[in-house]
């Protein structure tokens, strides 16, 4: 089209036959429009219409393009683009740098974005997007010649060199990779055909598949997706007095109708869902295999079922096989519950009640995951409590004595943190986590616990704890380790404070 504009332009030119030339002119520019937006759609689904640069790229071109149609049709009236004079002489305007400038951008930023694409491709596909890169790059080139030189055919050159390139390494190598996958369609297909003929001459019908899954399965429906009829196997009895047919007009419809008889009511919803027609065929069409677990009323008791749909090769039918797994899902909910309480266990210090160092250890990951993700973190703040003499109470009193007065420490903890986690980190150490009421209200109550434990201190009588406190502050507290070890640090200065008053 461009070769041809451009003969006819020169013999319209040379015969000096004006309106013919201006309308040549014309053309050439509308051919413009047609060959940008050719190039990016071609560009863009080679790339994959679903990238990014590639949905950038469709809009300028389409940009592009209308920009030069609607400057052609004003150019008829204000010349923006190019004009002629009375001789028959070619006078470019600003409006075709404009438009030629805008096409060097385009095809100049296509060219490099496919070099890069190219730089992680590995193959053929490499060289393909190199070609288109190198096409790009030799429309840049001749467009920017174009505008230095208007008279010469240099942007139809450079659009033949670069289609050449596209056709010779890109579109020849495609015909030859379609026509292998075509071979290889081909020669699956004659399997599928081979196989569907011993099929037939075997005589294998469905109803015998069915009869063999239903000694897998409690109940196996084989439901037409046209017109919903369907055909049921069973092997158990406990599905028979459920008035569930074992053949019908239509699946989805006789389901639904007993819904309210043989499903449990909390379950029923979420049945509904899964047996809407649409919804489940095209749930089959993504993936081959559809799950669903609910509870069936069997002898008046809620019992769990797994239902599992299957659709055919052909698609034109599909399975429903019906499981009773009420002892599967009871006997895993007792093992989880066993496991709970297990952890629960784990967790918890034999001798005071309270939680012990593995719970700390769990909470402080916890808080550190949040820190370490930069999360808002809600205030908080670290005590750390030693009982002070333990050693010299089980050296002189006797272990069993040590226990009570570590038991004591835990309970005088626990009275004055009501609302915070008490922790047993070691022998004699305990740890608490103040957040919400207690951490507003951390001053009161490290002084009540400091008054309880000087009252002792004189009586002679009941623990005696060092404690120190800190709150965490993310401008300078990067770990909660660091929280803690100024509490602790705190905590030593409380303790040799306690013990010279001793």
């Amino acid at each position: 089209m461009f070769i041809l504009a451009d003969v006819l332009w020169g013999y319209f030119f040379a015969k000096h036959i004006l309106y013919l030339v201006y309308f040549d002119t014309a053309m050439f520019f509308l051919a413009m429009v047609t060959s940008v937006l050719l190039w990016t759609r071609f560009v863009a689904v080679y790339l994959g219409k679903e990238r990014l640069f590639s949905k950038i790229l469709i809009g300028a071109g389409w940009t592009i393009s209308v920009s030069v149609l609607i400057a052609v049709i004003v150019n008829a009236f204000v010349p923006i683009i190019f004009y002629f004079d009375s001789d028959v002489n070619y006078f470019p305007k600003y409006g075709r740098y404009v438009m030629l400038a805008m096409q060097v951008c385009l095809f100049f930023a296509t060219a490099v974005y496919t070099f890069i694409v190219a730089r992680k491709t590995q193959g053929e596909k490499r060289s393909h997007y190199k070609a288109a890169g190198y096409s790009g790059l030799i429309m840049t080139v001749f467009i920017v010649l174009q505008e230095a030189y208007p008279l010469l055919p240099l942007y139809s050159i450079g659009l033949l060199i670069g289609t050449c390139m596209i056709h010779v390494f890109i579109a020849e190598a495609k015909k030859i990779e379609y026509a292998v996958e075509l071979s290889k369609i081909k020669k699956r297909v004659e399997r599928e055909h081979k196989v569907a003929v011993n099929a037939t001459k075997k005589q294998i019908t469905f109803g015998r598949i069915a009869e063999s899954l239903a000694s897998n399965y409690d109940l196996v429906y084989y439901v037409d997706v046209k017109d919903g009829s369907y055909m049921g196997y069973t092997t158990n009895a406990a599905y028979g007095h459920l008035e569930i047919s074992r053949s019908g007009d239509d699946f989805f419809v006789d389901s639904l109708k007993r819904i309210s008889k043989i499903i449990y009511e909390d379950d029923r919803e979420n049945v509904i869902t899964i047996l809407n027609k649409d919804y489940l065929m095209k749930m089959l069409e993504n993936q081959k295999k559809v799950d669903a677990r609910y509870r069936m009323i069997v002898d008046g008791e809620p019992q769990y079922t797994r239902i599992s749909f299957r659709l055919s090769r052909s698609k034109k039918h599909f399975t429903v096989a019906i499981e009773n797994v009420d002892a599967e899902m009871r006997r895993q909910k007792d093992q989880q519950k066993q496991l709970n309480a297990e952890k629960r266990l784990a967790r918890r210090d034999e001798l005071t009640g309270i939680k012990n160092k593995t719970a700390y250890s769990e909470l402080e990951e916890t808080i550190q995951s949040s820190i370490d993700r930069k999360e808002r973190t809600l205030p908080f703040a670290v005590a750390v409590c030693d009982v002070n003499d333990l050693k010299k109470v089980n050296d002189t009193e006797g272990h069993q004595a040590g226990d009570e007065l570590i038991k004591a420490a835990a309970k005088m903890i626990c009275d004055t943190f009501t609302h915070s986690p008490v922790y047993r980190i070691g022998g004699d150490e305990f740890v608490v986590f103040l957040q919400g009421d207690d951490f507003n209200s951390r001053e009161e109550l490290v002084g009540r616990m400091r008054v309880n434990v000087m009252q002792n201190n004189i009586k002679k009588s009941g623990p005696v704890i060092a404690i120190g406190i800190s709150e965490y502050d993310p401008k300078n507290d990067r770990r909660v380790t660091d929280v803690f070890e100024h509490a602790d640090n705190l905590m030593y200065e409380n303790k040799k404070e306690l013990k010279a008053m001793q």
